[in-house]
């Protein structure tokens, strides 16, 4: 093997350890969105729990409110019976009493029924308190690890991109060119082997004469994809 080929090869392992350092590092932020968007459906859950406990206590206030008119108007209907002179208005007036009374027992049933809502909307809103509180415990635990790995992550690219630095130094300009177009051209690997008389990054038919050469231990430029092509311990003709 070519000198200039093993220091590209050197290189191309440390882009390699850097392009999967950098893909890591890219895909934290969208894992710590997942558990924020986790959290933030438990809180709307309890937000709404909540919203319904808040309503059900609002028509409880409503109801009571109703039946207070209703009991200040039986109130005045019986302390107006005694005023009256004529028998058909006290029977209007017992008759509204008697309509007051009704009213009041089907208060009575809502306000029971909205008891029972409230019973079951303060369960619900109590499990989807503690839903939401072991949603937040668990993001906030995985954000400080996730933190902690990006915080490595980024010191280990930082020390990687040296040594890539002092890698590319080792290679001759002219070849280093030729590898970095290779690379930015966006195939696989800029030094590959053949694989079944093809370059091996982007699949195309090496000649046979040429493919007898690289076996034979000479380097290839790719005419396609611009990736030197080596014979290697699983290359094929």
């Amino acid at each position: 093997m070519e000198e200039f080929i093993a220091r590209l090869l050197d290189l191309q392992d440390l882009d390699r350890k850097i392009d999967r350092l950098k893909a890591d590092v890219d895909s934290i932020p969208a894992e710590m969105g997942i558990h924020s968007k986790e959290t933030e459906a438990h809180q709307a859950k309890f937000a709404a729990f909540q919203q319904k406990m808040e309503s059900v206590q609002q028509e409880q206030k409503k109801l009571a409110s109703e039946r207070t008119d209703q009991q200040t108007r039986i109130s005045d209907y019986k302390s107006r019976l005694l005023s009256l002179k004529s028998n058909e208005e006290y029977s209007a007036m017992l008759n509204q009493i008697s309509h007051a009374e009704k009213m009041i027992d089907q208060i009575d049933s809502r306000i029971l029924e909205a008891m029972y809502q409230e019973d079951e909307a303060a369960g619900s809103l109590e499990r989807a308190e503690k839903e939401r509180d072991r949603a937040v415990r668990r993001s906030q635990a995985r954000g400080m690890n996730l933190k902690e790995k990006l915080s490595q992550l980024q010191i280990d690219l930082a020390e990687l991109e040296k040594e890539r630095i002092q890698a590319a130094d080792r290679v001759d300009p002219r070849y280093l060119r030729m590898y970095e177009k290779a690379r930015t051209s966006g195939h696989r690997e800029a030094v590959t082997g053949l694989k079944e008389g093809a370059c091996g990054s982007c699949l195309t038919k090496i000649p046979p004469q040429s493919a007898g050469e690289i076996k034979g231990g000479r380097t290839f430029s790719c005419p396609i994809c611009g990736s030197f092509v080596v014979w290697t311990e699983d290359s094929s003709l």
